[in-house]
């Protein structure tokens, strides 16, 4: 059985990537599809109100993140096509890449954004990462 890591956000092309996947599960057998969504607590509350509760943030974020999950599971689950997901927490890039190595993962799936910001150039994105970090092949869908 061939195992892709299909890794989602909330943006656009996380959402295409699901519809790769989907078109390819279709008429490929014996695949195996494992989604993920990383949550990076670190990042996004060094961006928040120091007066916030950062306790309820985590748990809202984590919240979120099986909602998408739930959500992004269900287009393949309509289609028959039976899906695993994973929550993770930490750097996506890292932490997706590690999921790839240490679950024997032959594929991973997800959407690329492009570098949109200054950030995007001087810190490098999440594909971007993940391609050099992955032990096993990356499809980028835009």
């Amino acid at each position: 059985m061939y195992k892709y890591l299909l890794a989602i956000d909330e943006s656009e092309n996380a959402l295409r990537a699901v519809n790769y996947m989907l078109n390819l599960a279709k008429v490929t057998k014996g695949l195996e599809i494992v989604l993920i969504h990383v949550v990076n607590f670190k990042q996004i509350i060094s961006s928040i109100s120091p007066f916030m509760v950062i306790p309820d943030i985590q748990a809202v974020l984590k919240e979120q993140g099986r909602k998408l999950l739930d959500e992004r599971a269900a287009i393949f689950e309509d289609k028959g096509i039976t899906i695993n997901r994973i929550l993770a927490e930490g750097d996506p890039g890292i932490e997706i890449a590690k999921y790839a190595a240490n679950n024997d993962i032959d594929h991973i799936v997800l959407g690329t954004r492009g570098l949109s910001n200054l950030k995007g150039l001087v810190m490098g994105s999440v594909s971007h990462q993940i391609i050099h970090l992955a032990q096993c092949p990356v499809t980028l869908i835009k």
